[in-house]
């Protein structure tokens, strides 16, 4: 919840990354706590933030490995 604090918990995106927005493991956990019915688009919605972090950090960690093991130096 930090994240949530430090960001602003704001859910509106102005374009600029020196204004305070919300972080998608926040807006999962508001919509999940929050009162939204199940199968409207909001609560649907929180797959997709999901599968977009999910799929980001999966990017991220398979970059890493490949710049790892192209630079690593064996002694």
């Amino acid at each position: 919840m930090i994240v949530t604090i430090a960001m602003g918990a704001q859910a509106n995106w102005l374009g600029s990354p020196l204004e305070g927005m919300q972080a998608m493991t926040a807006y999962i956990v508001q919509v999940v706590g929050g009162e939204t019915p199940r199968g409207s688009v909001t609560y649907e919605s929180i797959f997709a933030v999901g599968s977009a972090l999910f799929l980001m950090t999966l990017t991220l960690n398979l970059v890493s490995y490949w710049f790892v093991r192209r630079y690593r130096e064996t002694y």
